[in-house]
């Protein structure tokens, strides 16, 4: 498993190399960065995209490589691997006290609110299950404890302003993310 991060901010999302999958703020620098990591890891120009009826993007010539695709407003994020991954980033911002409570009603040991928002996206991104406010993590001394024993997860501080989480049912996810420079996703 790979998983990439480019820094975005201040960015025109009209030099992305690729077009976006959606009008969102970060969806074409998504992309881009999506297929200069296929060319990076697998060596294959990004190949076409297909929905699975869970909304799941996937490549239907190649069902054996597995993507995420996560954005924010200043960053994006992408996990490759050969079997199925989920992976999300979400920029750190102030949120109605109403609103965490509601997300931490669970317990949840120490992980702060967006550690734990971006781990039950990605889990959700992997496995297509759970309401995003009560899939059931926490953290105890240090060690995650994921909803179903035989899924690996790893929340990332790194992304500058953002949390990050990449969960899988494979491998572990790597210690580090890997930064991709601004300049190669970008005409």
């Amino acid at each position: 498993m790979e998983v990439f991060w480019t820094e975005i901010a201040g960015l025109d999302e009209t030099r992305a190399r690729r077009p976006g999958r959606s009008r969102a703020r970060g969806s074409a620098f998504g992309m881009s960065l999506l297929a200069w990591a296929a060319r990076e890891v697998w060596g294959v120009d990004l190949p076409e995209i297909g929905v699975l009826e869970s909304g799941k993007p996937y490549f239907p010539a190649h069902p054996e490589l597995h993507f995420s695709i996560s954005h924010t407003k200043t960053a994006v994020l992408v996990a490759l691997a050969t079997y199925p991954v989920g992976a999300d980033v979400e920029l750190r911002r102030a949120v109605r006290p109403a609103t965490e409570r509601r997300l931490k009603e669970m317990p949840c040991g120490d992980l702060e609110l967006f550690e734990l928002w971006t781990l039950r996206e990605s889990f959700y991104k992997l496995t297509g299950r759970g309401d995003l406010r009560t899939i059931p993590f926490s953290r105890e001394n240090g060690v995650i404890l994921p909803p179903e024993p035989d899924v690996r997860c790893r929340v990332y501080d790194e992304i500058p302003g953002c949390a990050a989480a990449v969960c899988s049912k494979a491998e572990q996810p790597p210690e580090r993310l890997r930064l991709v420079e601004a300049a190669w996703i970008c005409t």
